[in-house]
This record gives C-alpha cells, structure tokens and sequence, in this order.
C-alpha cells in the first residue's frame, strides 16, 4: 500500500460510494443507539464511516489515506475514554496510546522482517497506521484478536480469488486494510457487548 494516490487530482470514491459509506455509518451510529448510551453510539458511527471509507479505498486502490487513518488515532482515544472510562480519562488515555503504539510498532517490525528477508515490501505504512488505528480503538489487549480475524479474513479472501481463477502469489497486492478495518468495527462493537442489558 502507497501513501498518497497516484494522482491527488482524481477522486478516491465516487458519490454514490461516498453516501454509501455515509449511509452505512448513520445506520451503524443508529443501531447501536438502540442498545448502548450516546457516546457509544455517536463513537461507533464515526468509527463505522472511517472504516467503511478505508475498506472501499484499499479495496479499489491499494491505499489508505492519511486524511483518514491519521485523525483517526485521537479519535480513538476520545472514544476510548468516553465510552470506557469516563470517570477515569487517564485509565483510557494510558490504554489507548499504549494499543496506538504496540498496534503500529508489531505491523512496523513486520514490515521491516519482510523487507529484510525478500527485499520486496510486505506491508505498507498505510497498514502500519491501521494498526495503530486499531490499537487506539481497542486497546492492546484486543490487538492479537484483531490481527487473526484479519488475517484469517485476507487469507479467506485470497483464497476466494485464487477459486475465481485470478493468479494469487507471494508478490501479489492484497487489499490488507479492507480486511483490517471490518475487524477494527467488529471488535469495537463487541467491546460494546458487555454493556447491552440483554446480551
């Protein structure tokens, strides 16, 4: 994954994807509103619509823009101490820049293995700041949870390709963060599952 598109000048998603991202977070935010306090709702829609645009874009471009991953750690650190530890915002601070940097620095030192040992990149930073997205989100202790499900879902989806007869190697691209950011709202949906009465 670059960092920056090609060409700055073309559109990433076109208006139909964008409203579509955008309807789809309003109906996650709403959702959840039914079940869990405002906070977790309004955290959730916003989570819902950054990682819903980041799975479209990935898929379509091999990126992840920074105008959305980079905003998206304090985000989650907001979040995290809203949703989380509202009566104690040093307790969410502390496990939400302690996921941001563990999140970032395993996927980092992946990234830099890989390139050691086949020379080729493996990982690009936009996946490294995913990581750190989802560390901020999360906290660490959901991080190996969160890179299995991703994992296994890539694998999965390599898999479906290679079935549907295009080529699939060891050099070949592979939308990474289209299947990081699904988990990354999944998990942080389930995180919310202790706090619905009837769950």
């Amino acid at each position: 994954m670059v960092e920056q598109p090609p060409d700055d000048s073309a559109p990433l998603l076109n208006r139909a994807e964008r409203i579509g991202a955008a309807a789809f977070a309003a109906a996650v935010g709403l959702a959840v509103t039914l079940v869990a306090p405002p906070p977790a709702a309004l955290a959730t829609a916003v989570l819902a619509l950054l990682m819903g645009l980041i799975t479209l874009i990935d898929f379509r471009h091999f990126i992840i823009p920074n105008a959305l991953s980079y905003p998206a750690v304090p985000l989650g650190i907001a979040a995290n101490v809203a949703v989380f530890h509202p009566g104690d915002w040093t307790a969410g601070l502390t496990e939400s820049l302690l996921g941001a940097v563990v999140g970032g620095s395993i996927f980092y030192l992946l990234r830099a293995l890989w390139f050691r040992l086949r020379g080729v990149e493996g990982l690009g930073l936009g996946d490294v700041k995913l990581a750190a997205v989802a560390g901020a989100w999360l906290g660490p202790s959901l991080l190996p949870m969160a890179c299995l499900a991703a994992s296994l879902a890539g694998l999965g989806g390599a898999i479906v390709m290679r079935l549907m007869g295009r080529r699939v190697g060891m050099s070949d691209e592979i939308p990474f963060g289209s299947f990081i950011a699904p988990v990354i709202l999944l998990l942080w949906i389930g995180r919310l599952a202790p706090d619905v009465p009837f769950w």
